[in-house]
């Protein structure tokens, strides 16, 4: 029987979570970059390619979820001991950054495009949707910025 290797498992499972999640952004953001050309006035359209986005929220938790649970898996392997490393610190914080992101620029921007895709207003003012979609273009450069300085640390582990 193979020895369960917890640094090898660990590293496999993380490098997993962060294909989903890199995954999962890159799908969000190539579905509503084609909803963009829907609106305003093929709301019907929209609200399909909305729907085909949403689905790789999906990607985007399950992602975070493995990624957590392989973290403690590699910190457990490492015995903890680089949590007092400076390219760890800054790892923890740049992926603090990314929750927040989400948090406070990409959920409510999509939750806003959500509510004016089911008012079904055609007479939708273009300032709304320019300044949503504007919100959600930063959004996805900012995690797409994240996730780039994540890979880096990841692999330089800069002292």
């Amino acid at each position: 029987m193979a020895t369960f290797n917890l640094f090898t498992t660990g590293l496999f499972l993380h490098i997993i979570g962060i294909a989903l999640i890199s995954g999962g952004t890159l799908g969000h953001y190539i579905t509503l970059r084609k909803l963009w050309g829907y609106l305003p006035g093929e709301n019907q359209k929209a609200t399909v390619v909305f729907k085909i986005s949403s689905t790789y929220d999906w990607f985007l938790r399950i992602g975070g979820v493995v990624l957590i649970l392989s973290g403690f898996m590699l910190l457990r392997a490492y015995q903890f001991g680089v949590t007092k490393q400076f390219w760890f610190e800054f790892k923890m914080g740049l992926i603090v950054l990314m929750m927040l992101n989400i948090i406070l620029i990409g959920a409510p921007g999509i939750k806003k495009l959500q509510a004016l895709l089911v008012a079904d207003n055609s007479v939708t003012d273009m300032l709304q949707y320019g300044a949503l979609r504007k919100r959600i273009r930063v959004f996805h450069i900012g995690q797409f910025l994240i996730l780039l300085l994540i890979f880096m640390m990841g692999v330089f582990k800069f002292q």
